[in-house]
């Protein structure tokens, strides 16, 4: 008897110290399970004049049209107009016993009024959500040529940051944000980077603009990322950025990317921040959804960039979407030497069919192929990927 009371007396307690927490007002679960069956095909391309090109054919299950991923969003009214929310997301890799990688994609805490929403954690940026207007996606092997934009991975997803955005006026909203380095003021910053990789001094800055209507959505982005290389990087196998089948070992920057914003031959990165300007214009003509997206990226006391320019088109037949789009980019480099890990000047193109068959809101089929081709390394390289698979929504 004693015991089921002092059971009772801790249950009771337990109830009391959660009384105010309501855990299904408010809270959503979601996620995202994609498996296909992915080969590639890859020239890689060369980073000396000397390298041989090497032919590769990579197989296996991959998340080929969508990261695999489970969140959690949460949203409270705290009344006189306030609203607290936030979300956390992470990813998930069913082709791999551990499912659970160690991959944080967003972790962020906010409130909201009629001000807007200010945000604090870890924010997909600006520039990856105007990725996903692409009529394809983006699909996670990323052939698309606006992918070769982002030299390193926080200017997908920056960590240690804040983000505003604006109230909604006549369609429009302001996007703004800042990721801030990780080091104390007192550090002198080195000035000695990987090619495609940041540092903890590295800061991001971001500042944008959407529209959104019935038919028409449209964004202009600019962003800024300090102490990084610029950087190319060629669609190699599956979510793991260029291929490394063909790198000079002598250099550390070589499995990363080809530079194409340094003026020599070495890892030296400049102060000058990297910049990109980003435009995306998307209209839904009946059921006809078409997309154009522009970007480029560049430091202004340098003359390397990377310009890109995609076009497409995806159309709805009831459970069917087809979608094809087509992109071409220019890369002009500061040093087109026969030099390891330097880009030279060239082009790049790219071209992505997708097929969607759709059994209901979650459940779907999918087929994707890509072809691209650049000569922006010191020998030219070519990918073909075909992918089969399944995705679920919940």
């Amino acid at each position: 008897m004693k015991k089921s009371l002092v059971a009772l007396a801790a249950f009771s307690a337990l109830g009391s110290a959660f009384a105010d927490v309501d855990v299904s007002g408010g809270v959503k679960l979601y996620g995202v399970l994609d498996a296909g069956v992915q080969t590639q095909q890859l020239i890689n391309p060369g980073y000396s004049t000397t390298a041989t090109s090497v032919t590769n054919t990579y197989q296996g299950i991959f998340a080929s049209n969508a990261t695999s991923r489970f969140g959690i969003k949460a949203a409270r009214d705290l009344g006189e107009g306030l609203k607290g929310f936030a979300q956390a997301e992470i990813e998930l890799a069913p082709d791999s016993s551990t499912l659970l990688p160690s991959s944080n994609r967003q972790a962020f805490v906010g409130l909201s009024s009629d001000a807007g929403s200010i945000s604090i954690g870890t924010h997909e940026t600006t520039a990856y959500e105007v990725w996903g207007m692409d009529v394809n996606g983006r699909i996670e092997y990323k052939p698309q040529v606006w992918r070769t934009l982002a030299s390193v991975s926080m200017q997908d997803r920056s960590n240690n940051s804040i983000k505003y955005i604006t109230p909604t006026i006549n369609g429009f909203t302001g996007h703004a944000m800042y990721g801030f380095a990780e080091v104390p003021s007192s550090l002198t910053c080195t000035t000695t980077l990987a090619a495609g990789t940041a540092s903890a001094c590295s800061t991001f800055f971001s500042y944008a603009v959407k529209y959104k209507s019935d038919k028409l959505n449209a964004a202009i982005v600019h962003d800024q990322t300090s102490y990084i290389v610029q950087a190319y990087k060629f669609a190699g196998i599956a979510n793991a950025g260029v291929s490394t089948a063909n790198a000079i070992t002598a250099n550390t920057g070589a499995t990363a990317a080809l530079m194409y914003g340094d003026a020599t031959a070495t890892t030296a990165n400049y102060n000058t921040p990297t910049q990109r300007d980003i435009i995306s214009l998307s209209y839904d003509l009946d059921g006809t959804y078409f997309n154009y997206i522009y970007g480029k990226s560049y430091q202004t006391d340098l003359t390397g960039s990377n310009t890109t320019n995609t076009i497409g088109i995806r159309r709805a037949f009831d459970k069917l979407t087809l979608a094809v789009s087509y992109g071409t980019g220019t890369v002009v480099s500061v040093n087109s030497t026969a030099s390891a890990i330097v880009a030279i000047s060239g082009s790049t193109s790219d071209t992505t069919l997708g097929a969607y068959y759709n059994f209901d809101k979650s459940t779907s089929v999918y087929f994707l192929g890509s072809n691209q081709t650049s000569n922006v390394g010191l020998s030219d390289g070519a990918t073909t990927t075909i992918a089969v698979g399944f995705r679920y929504n919940f």
